[in-house]
């Protein structure tokens, strides 16, 4: 079960890829038919026959072929890539995921999807060091890719729940050095927003306050008045009250909130927040 559900997240990354068309409804509807044959596989694996999975894989190639246009190709081709792994077929998985590196190698993002379940595939088998060998590849490679900034998260989350401690700080401090390097490389850009943001998700899991701070002024010093900055006001507030216990710089963060961002749906929060201290 955790397989299959490790494996079906992947259709949500696919799902805003869908286009119009005159024919777009047709199209949909024959995929839609593929993927309801194969979802018989996914949710029983073991009790489908090689020759299923062959049909399967048979519809949905020709599919990809047939629209290779269109958008729902893409989840086509890694449809088949996931009913190889379902059903344990990991060589054959991988070499079609090596064949939509070629075939999608204009988009980023479909590639380190492709390289993410490559990945994926081994951890499935437990051959970590090959599948980390495959996300430091999304790490170097596409960066900038949503699976590019998660990723690094991702493996210091793996660490942390096959409960080794040591691993998972270093790899939350790669992460941290990752995420600085591509803020450097990147200034005052939507991506060295996420990756400031990603860097201050890593020091709050390890528990080091101080520099999620720091990092929060950073962010506060680099976008305002570019971007909305009311949440990151609202966790440092709640930081600096339930971490730190300085209860004085809880209040004027929240000050500062309601007054450079009257109109945020956080204000009510804050405004509560701001009463309880003072009671206090």
């Amino acid at each position: 079960m955790k397989r299959i559900t490790a494996l079906i997240i992947l259709s949500c990354f696919f799902a805003f890829l869908v286009g119009c068309g005159s024919d777009q409804y047709a199209i949909e509807k024959q995929y839609y038919q593929a993927q309801k044959q194969a979802e018989k596989i996914f949710k029983n694996p073991h009790a489908s026959p090689p020759k299923e999975l062959e049909k399967v894989v048979g519809i949905l190639n020709n599919f990809a072929k047939k629209y290779p246009q269109n958008n729902l190709a893409v989840s086509a081709d890694f449809d088949i890539a996931r009913l190889y792994i379902i059903k344990e077929e990991y060589d054959k998985a991988r070499m079609h995921l090596k064949t939509l590196l070629s075939k999608y190698s204009k988009s980023e993002a479909i590639c380190s999807e492709a390289v993410f379940l490559t990945g994926n595939s081994y951890q499935i088998e437990d051959k970590w060091d090959l599948a980390l060998e495959q996300f430091k590849k999304i790490m170097r490679e596409y960066p900038l890719t949503l699976r590019g900034l998660n990723i690094p998260i991702y493996i210091a989350q793996y660490y942390k729940i096959k409960y080794q401690p040591d691993k998972m700080l270093v790899a939350y401090q790669e992460a941290i050095n990752h995420y600085q390097a591509l803020a450097d490389k990147h200034p005052d850009s939507p991506p060295a927003y996420n990756a400031y943001l990603l860097a201050a998700q890593c020091y709050m899991e390890i528990k080091d306050w101080q520099n999620v701070i720091n990092t929060f002024n950073t962010i506060l010093e680099t976008y305002k008045g570019k971007v909305n900055l009311d949440a990151v006001l609202l966790d440092m507030a709640l930081l600096y009250n339930r971490e730190l216990k300085d209860k004085l710089k809880a209040k004027e963060t929240l000050e500062r909130l309601i007054k450079d961002y009257p109109r945020s749906r956080l204000v009510k929060t804050a405004t509560a927040l701001l009463k309880e201290l003072g009671n206090k």
